[in-house]
């Protein structure tokens, strides 16, 4: 079995190879080319001179989406919908997305992705109970169309009232619209958002249509490429649900990649997890543009489905990943008070920090951590980028200079401080203010930047554990190799508690899983998985909770009392005797798949003094220490040693700070735990 994974990140691309019959797993990493990003996918499978033939299975993460999205990129969008409803995207819900801009005097509404001028109204009706009370007409839909040509459209979205408890209307609209306009990239609410509220599934197919054409171009492309290159492995591309999608699902509904490479961080940590026998996790994955941090509770991410992205609703399943623009390309600056910021914007990768060499001139995060040493001056950044301290240091004065600080030490390490300050607050939003404690979970250090900052992280959170996976550099690319292609269905599915029967509910359970069953069984995937859930509310209240659904007798007596349940656990009270309702009924579908599993390294004479690359004066805290870097690839396993360190391997270094201990296991995986303060050694001061 070989498989490869390929994560396309603000700053780097990631690429991993495994093979299994060679019980080898290898990896390469080249700046990210915005617009270019099938020669850079192609440039990496290259490098590691593969036998296109022989892989079995190629599995994408891709921010065309998002940064399409977020950079409103996106296709020339109309939107059609139901007489009357044509300003729902302006009104929403009369209130702010963002709660945090509650009582802020400067908040300005977002502006909807369809303009008001390219909301079209269309005289037809379907009735809350699926009753179509007006069909859509023939002739008006040809009308519009021209009324498209015109105006040049290249999507649209539509989006007809209740078509979610019928979709005839919209599939009749698409099917006249495509006979005028055959290239247009057509989007059906019903299809997106199979659920009621109107708002969040206009805002979602707007979303699909708006960044559609462009994922169509881009996956299209890089499919042509490979097939050029001899690559006949079918394509596959991580969804933000945490399984995978083939091409053609990511194409028809590329809202379901928004968080496509994060999710594959996560997807890798909790196969991690499980390996060592971890329950509770926070995934922290530091790149060069972002940082993004995930909760795991009993082996399993939070997945939200109420979501917002650049500010717009949007309604499908995600793995609940909360990201901060802070990394290791994040650009330090002073604003017109003289405070000091960091990010969110970022030096990407070309021209990238200042110690790269290629022109840029403001200090980021990584030039800090070049100025303090925890990145060597030999340091060849992906094994191949020789960085320039003294570009780094230039920066750094310039800036120092502005703010008021002396020296670059001190600048640097405020830097530092302001970006690890960033991160702590997202990893208490996901954390602490939704009820867990951050003590109780063991933090999981990924991404080229995770490593070296991850023991400061945990430090403030009086965190007692990080696990640093191999490879953690293309670690989100080693999660795609993880994870299990995955359908999910929803239906709306309106009924009290007391009146709801377990065999008309087992039907509509039946029915959400028979075509993408029958998709996996005809792709290919003998073994099939169900997972059944249930949205229950009290009635009256407008959001409901996710239960987990089982199968066979009482299953839905059991369901009743674990809702009770899980709504003490989430909000401290329930009310056993108040009615409730079930809402919506979902089902996910995943087929099983040969994954990449983490591989024994032989020890042979590996020895702590082996590992020795040098010694150099690295800061911690208010002074620099004499501290020992060691070559991860020759650490030995199961022999622990105390900080202060540097752990340096391609892609990657980890800290080890003074009072942390760190050990090696047999698969190479590196643990970090808290350990007795050792005494100073010497070192240089600023």
């Amino acid at each position: 079995m070989r498989l490869v994974g390929v994560d396309i990140g603000g700053t780097f691309t990631d690429l991993v190879f495994y093979d299994e019959d060679k019980g080898t797993m290898e990896v390469a990493k080249l700046p990210s080319q915005r617009g270019r990003e099938t020669d850079v996918v192609l440039d990496a499978l290259d490098g590691l001179d593969l036998e296109a033939a022989s892989i079995g299975r190629i599995t994408h993460g891709t921010t065309v989406g998002t940064n399409t999205l977020l950079e409103k990129t996106g296709a020339r969008t109309a939107l059609l919908t139901t007489r009357g409803f044509r300003d729902v995207l302006e009104i929403g819900r009369t209130q702010r997305l963002v709660p945090k801009s509650l009582f802020d005097s400067k908040f300005v509404r977002p502006r909807p992705l369809v303009p008001r001028g390219r909301r079209l109204e269309v005289e037809e009706r379907t009735l809350a109970d699926g009753s179509v009370q007006q069909p859509v007409r023939a002739e008006e839909i040809a009308a519009l169309a021209e009324r498209l040509k015109e105006m040049e459209i290249e999507a649209v979205a539509v989006c007809y009232l209740h078509s979610y408890a019928d979709g005839g209307n919209e599939l009749r609209t698409a099917e006249l619209l495509l006979q005028a306009m055959p290239e247009l990239y057509v989007s059906l609410s019903h299809q997106v958002v199979p659920e009621y509220k109107e708002f969040e599934r206009f805002s979602t197919a707007a979303i699909n249509s708006f960044i559609g054409p462009k994922i169509r171009g881009y996956l299209g492309a890089l499919e042509d490429r490979l097939k050029d290159a001899g690559y006949r492995a079918p394509l596959f591309v991580m969804a933000s649900s945490g399984g995978m999608i083939d091409a053609g699902s990511a194409v028809a509904f590329p809202v379901q990649t928004i968080l496509s490479g994060p999710a594959g961080g996560v997807v890798g940590s909790t196969a991690l997890a499980r390996k060592l026998g971890l329950d509770h996790l926070i995934t922290y994955d530091m790149g060069g543009t972002s940082t993004d941090v995930c909760l795991v509770r009993d082996g399993q991410p939070v997945v939200a489905r109420e979501n917002t992205v650049g500010r717009l609703p949007l309604k499908t399943s995600q793995i609940q990943i909360n990201t901060v623009g802070a990394g290791g390309g994040s650009i330090a600056w002073r604003d017109e008070d003289g405070a000091l910021h960091v990010g969110p914007r970022s030096a990407g990768s070309h021209p990238g920090p200042a110690c790269y060499g290629q022109g840029g001139s403001e200090p980021t995060v990584t030039d800090a951590n070049l100025a303090l040493l925890r990145l060597g001056r030999g340091t060849l950044l992906a094994g191949q980028m020789p960085l320039q301290p003294e570009l780094a240091e230039k920066s750094l004065a310039v800036l120092a200079e502005s703010v008021g600080i002396g020296g670059t030490a001190a600048m640097a390490r405020g830097i530092i401080d302001i970006a690890v300050a960033k991160m702590v607050s997202s990893v208490r939003e996901i954390s602490v203010e939704r009820g867990f404690d951050p003590r109780e979970h063991t933090l999981v250090a990924y991404g080229g930047a995770g490593p070296l900052h991850a023991a400061l992280i945990a430090e403030r959170l009086s965190m007692e554990r990080i696990v640093v996976p191999m490879y953690p550099g293309n670690f989100s690319a080693v999660g795609l190799l993880m994870a299990d292609p995955t359908f999910n269905s929803v239906r709306t599915h309106f009924v009290r508690m007391e009146d709801a029967r377990a065999d008309a509910l087992d039907a509509v359970f039946e029915e959400l899983a028979s075509a993408p069953a029958a998709r996996l069984r005809d792709a290919g995937f003998e073994e099939v998985r169900r997972f059944r859930s249930v949205d229950i509310r009290y009635v009256g209240q407008a959001f409901e909770l996710t239960i987990p659904a089982g199968e066979g007798l009482g299953w839905l007596e059991v369901l009743a009392a674990d809702f009770h349940r899980l709504y003490e656990a989430r909000y401290g009270h329930c009310h056993p005797d108040e009615p409730t309702e079930i809402v919506h009924l979902r089902m996910r579908v995943a087929g099983e798949v040969e994954k990449a599993r983490w591989l024994d390294r032989p020890d042979g004479e590996r020895t702590l003094e082996g590992a020795l690359i040098e010694e150099r004066s690295v800061h911690f805290r208010e002074r620099f220490f004499a501290c020992p870097i060691y070559a991860r690839d020759r650490l030995p396993a199961g022999q622990p040693f105390s900080g202060p360190a540097v752990i340096e391997e391609y892609g990657s270094a980890t800290l080890v700070p003074p009072e942390w201990k760190a050990s090696q296991d047999a698969e190479g995986h590196l643990h970090l735990v808290r350990a007795e303060a050792p005494p100073a050694s010497s070192g240089p001061g600023e």
